[in-house]
């Protein structure tokens, strides 16, 4: 028989892993993010105007169900003041622990957008997810 985690325990699981203070930052290396990734084998971007951007509990929506997810209520956009330090490309974005830097979870975004190079007046925008679903 397999593990079933009832709906009540996913938003339980999703408020312990979205309760800390996060930062959601873009990679700039060509990787596909898997299982066995720490945020050293991320690059984060530099230049052109980019800082990481802080995530706090309090913008997380946590909405129960089959799966249930914990989305921020506010799309987080960075535009680009000119070209990014080299390699000059985005790939997608992680999250990190501010507690410990510990890496989160990351995405590589859709193949049709890569790699994104930022030039004068672009933007990259995300709005951060995370969805938890008992598999049965």
């Amino acid at each position: 028989m397999s593990l079933v985690v009832p709906n009540d325990a996913e938003v339980a699981v999703l408020t312990y892993i979205l309760t800390p203070n996060l930062s959601l930052r873009l990679f700039s290396n060509n990787i596909v993010p898997s299982a066995t990734d720490t945020v050293a084998n991320y690059t984060e971007v530099a230049g052109g105007g980019y800082a990481a951007k802080a995530l706090t509990f309090a913008h997380w929506v946590l909405t129960p169900g089959g799966p249930s997810v914990g989305q921020y209520d506010t799309q987080q956009v960075w535009t680009f003041t000119g070209p990014t330090n080299a390699p000059g490309t985005i790939y997608g974005y992680y999250i990190t622990r501010d507690l410990d830097g510990k890496l989160m979870w990351a995405e590589r975004f859709a193949p049709g957008f890569l790699p994104f190079s930022p030039i004068v007046g672009s933007t990259v925008k995300v709005t951060p997810r995370f969805t938890g679903d008992s598999v049965y």
